[in-house]
């Protein structure tokens, strides 16, 4: 007995102490602790394989099971592609490959971690100990904020005749997302009790001035105030309506789409569209497969640099060059096209469905609890994750593996739930 609560308690505060690093401390401390979402993905590998080879059977939802199955079927997709690209002469080298593989599966892998081991410890427990942790959190970052205000501490960046705010987290997007998390975090505890405090934290995130964090605000306003009107919908007028709701966002900022998506000639574009534009290109050249693991848009393809720059001649862009291939992975979408071809586009999306399918099953089935409001959460996150995507290669970074993370602790309270 007391080795199973010395166990677990091990396991919730290495939850606790992966997320709390992860979300506030990463950006500060890059260079020192930089490998610590790809050491948690390795450990989460382990723990899958071990529950697979020793237990022999994983319980688990039936929107998992097919999420696995859609997982497996990418790292078929890649693999092969990187085999038959290899006898076509085309060489990937082995790092690039095995590196990508790994930034491609630590967000997911993580997620099953943690639902694999759900009778190891108090889902319960780690809830609400984050909640009692971020809360704080805010304040000292509003605390910080106001100083910076005051002294400059930190560095800020033009936008809308305005300066953006980013603090340690070196980048405005980082600091958008942190108040994002801080938002999902509280919001099952204080939606009833403390809407203020939830509409104070959106209200600071504001000031990273992204269009990216309007958008998740956006969206949040909405499922805390009509959520459970939308909810009782259809699921496929549900889904499309967050189609249309992403129609007009794009409507609202089209000048900064054009800006970053649209472009004349390759001497003047920005790097982002020419992969963008690219990836459909290599979509249809390399049909059905895709160009393999670490070859296009994603780290590991500029780090090794890649072929698919050199044969498309894309490689004098600037951010995409040999000499600078800085913004190479500044973009999520068109690496999974451009790698995995369109069945790996096709799965991905699949992927996706299958997450919003098993939350909004739990919101129904919760409506009238303070579950419902756990798969709120889940829910926000998740379109978090694909408003970042956009114009960030968020799935393969240490944000996704966080938020993941949270994803396989709120579906395990439907565990909890059930035992109780």
């Amino acid at each position: 007995m007391q080795l199973k609560i010395k166990v677990s308690t091990i396991v919730e505060q290495s939850i606790l102490l992966y997320v709390l690093v992860l979300v506030f401390l990463y950006d500060a401390f890059v260079n020192s602790i930089g490998f610590i979402d790809e050491f948690i993905g390795l450990l989460s590998f382990l723990i899958f394989l071990f529950y697979f080879a020793v237990k022999g059977k994983i319980v688990l939802f039936r929107n998992e099971y097919y999420i696995i199955l859609l997982l497996g079927v990418i790292s078929v997709i890649g693999l092969l592609s990187n085999w038959v690209n290899y006898r076509n002469e085309h060489v990937t080298e082995g790092a690039a490959i095995i590196g990508d593989f790994i930034v491609f599966y630590k967000a997911f892998i993580s997620y099953f971690a943690v639902r694999l081991l759900s009778k190891k410890f108090s889902t319960k427990k780690v809830l609400t100990k984050l909640s009692k942790y971020v809360k704080p959190i805010f304040y000292l970052l509003v605390f910080i904020i106001f100083i910076d205000f005051i002294f400059k501490i930190y560095p800020r960046l033009p936008r809308y005749g305005i300066y953006s705010i980013e603090l340690f987290f070196k980048h405005p997007s980082r600091f958008g997302f942190a108040f994002s998390f801080i938002f999902l975090v509280l919001l099952p505890k204080f939606y009833k009790s403390n809407k203020q405090l939830l509409l104070a934290v959106l209200l600071v995130g504001l000031l990273s001035l992204r269009v990216k964090y309007f958008g998740f605000v956006g969206f949040s306003l909405i499922f805390m105030f009509y959520g459970k009107r939308l909810f009782r919908v259809p699921k496929l007028y549900f889904i499309s309506f967050i189609a249309v709701l992403g129609v007009i966002m794009l409507w609202l900022f089209w000048d900064q789409f054009k800006m970053y998506f649209v472009f004349i000639s390759l001497d003047t574009a920005w790097s982002r569209a020419v992969v963008l534009y690219y990836s459909f290109i290599i979509g249809y050249d390399f049909f059905p497969l895709g160009t393999g693991f670490g070859t296009y848009s994603s780290y590991y393809s500029g780090v090794h640099y890649s072929w698919v720059y050199d044969l498309y001649g894309i490689n004098r862009v600037f951010g995409i060059s040999r000499l600078y291939w800085g913004f190479v992975a500044d973009q999520y979408w068109p690496m999974v096209l451009g790698q995995f071809g369109y069945f790996g586009f096709l799965s991905f999306v699949l992927i996706i469905y299958n997450y919003f399918k098993l939350f909004l099953t739990h919101i129904k089935g919760n409506i009238n609890n303070s579950l419902y409001y756990y798969f709120i959460s889940a829910i926000l996150g998740l379109l978090l994750l694909l408003v970042d995507s956009t114009s960030d290669a968020i799935f393969t970074q240490q944000r996704a593996v966080v938020m993941f993370i949270y994803f396989g602790l709120i579906v395990n309270t439907i565990n909890e739930k059930y035992e109780e």
